[in-house]
C-alpha cells in the first residue's frame, strides 16, 4: 500500500492508502487513463457503491474492509500524484490485515467493462528511474531504487541499493520482489529519470 498510518506506539490504526488509478500513465497491463476518466471511476464506484474483494475473486468483504477515504488528488499533494484517485481504507479483517502487514497485498486494482481505444503515447528516450523506496512498514528502512522501463511503461529490470544488509531485485511495476521477508513500495512516477 502507498501509506500506512500509524496510531501510536502500541500499533496502527488498520488504514492503508493509495493510488487505484493515474491518469496520463500506462498501468502494469498497459490500460491508460486520462483525468477525466479517472475522475468518472472513481466518482461512478463512490455513487454506485460496488463491492470489495481480493485479488479479483469476486468474494465480497466489504463487511471487513470499508472505504474511509476517497479523493482526486490535488496540485501540491505532499504523498499522491497530481489528478490520481486515491481511496483509503479500513481494514477491519485480522487475515486480510496480515495480508497487508506480509506484503502480500499492496495496492489496489480495479475491475470494470471497458471500452478500449488504440493510442500513440509519446515516451522518453530515456527509460530509466531512480528514487527511494517507501519505508519498511517494520523498522522503516528504504532503499534507492533502479528500474529500466519499456516504451510502454511497463519494468523490464531494476534492483535496490543494499541497506540494513539486503537488497532486493525488482521485476513488478509498484513494490520489489521479497527478501528478508518484506517488500518495499516504490513509485516510478514520482521518481528521476524517465
Amino acid at each position: 500500500m502507498g501509506k500506512l498510518i500509524q496510531k501510536d506506539e502500541d500499533g496502527y490504526e488498520r488504514i492503508v492508502f493509495a493510488e487505484l488509478l493515474i491518469p496520463d500513465t500506462p498501468n502494469t497491463y498497459g490500460d491508460f487513463h486520462t483525468k477525466e476518466s479517472v475522475r468518472e471511476f472513481a466518482y461512478g464506484f463512490m455513487i454506485n457503491g460496488f463491492d470489495i474483494d481480493t485479488d479479483h475473486d469476486n468474494v465480497d468483504v466489504s463487511d471487513r474492509v470499508k472505504i474511509i477515504e476517497s479523493f482526486i488528488a490535488r496540485v501540491g499533494d505532499p504523498d499522491f500524484i497530481e489528478g490520481s484517485w486515491v481511496v483509503g481504507m479500513h481494514i477491519g479483517d485480522d487475515d486480510i490485515w496480515q495480508m497487508v502487514l506480509d506484503g502480500d497485498i499492496n495496492g489496489y486494482s480495479y475491475e470494470a467493462l471497458v471500452k478500449f481505444f488504440d493510442i500513440d503515447l509519446l515516451v522518453p528516450d530515456n527509460n530509466t528511474v531512480y528514487g527511494v523506496t517507501e519505508p519498511d512498514i517494520g523498522d522503516g528502512h528504504v532503499h534507492n531504487f533502479f528500474v529500466l522501463i519499456n516504451n510502454e511503461g511497463r519494468v523490464l529490470a531494476g534492483g535496490t541499493t543494499e541497506s540494513m544488509g539486503h537488497s532486493h531485485t525488482i521485476s513488478t511495476h509498484t513494490f520489489t520482489d521479497s527478501e528478508l521477508g518484506h517488500s518495499h513500495i516504490f513509485n516510478i512516477l514520482s521518481g528521476e529519470g524517465a
